[in-house]
């Protein structure tokens, strides 16, 4: 079995730090005016044995630089701005965890393809 969950990322641009369960896959991504955060609907089994990945992703508005090692996930659009904010994974920065710590959101997903 599985399930979709809402998850947000900020517009700021530092790097966010996800808990997502391993097999995710992002299935809508858009940003929203009245909460001024971008959602990510994620697709995550239901397992309980399923270990998570912390993954890191990044906000940028266009025209900013960003790595080429950053992968883009999806690309959210504020129609009232109107304003564009890229959201990428940030590779290589990822961490084995069976959950989050601090100020990081337990996510249960991956980016467009699963794990």
């Amino acid at each position: 079995m599985k399930t979709i969950q809402k998850l947000t990322l900020t517009t700021q641009s530092k790097p966010q730090t996800l808990s997502l369960i391993r097999g995710y896959r992002i299935v809508r991504l858009e940003y929203l005016v009245t909460e001024k955060l971008i959602c990510l609907w994620v697709e995550v089994p239901l397992k309980a044995d399923i270990p998570s990945d912390r993954k890191e992703f990044v906000v940028k508005k266009s025209y900013e630089t960003i790595p080429s090692s950053y992968e883009h996930i999806h690309t959210a659009i504020d129609l009232l701005k109107p304003e564009a904010y890229h959201v990428f994974e940030i590779k290589g920065a990822s961490e084995s965890s069976a959950s989050g710590e601090g100020d990081k959101q337990n996510l249960v997903g991956r980016s467009l393809v699963a794990a």
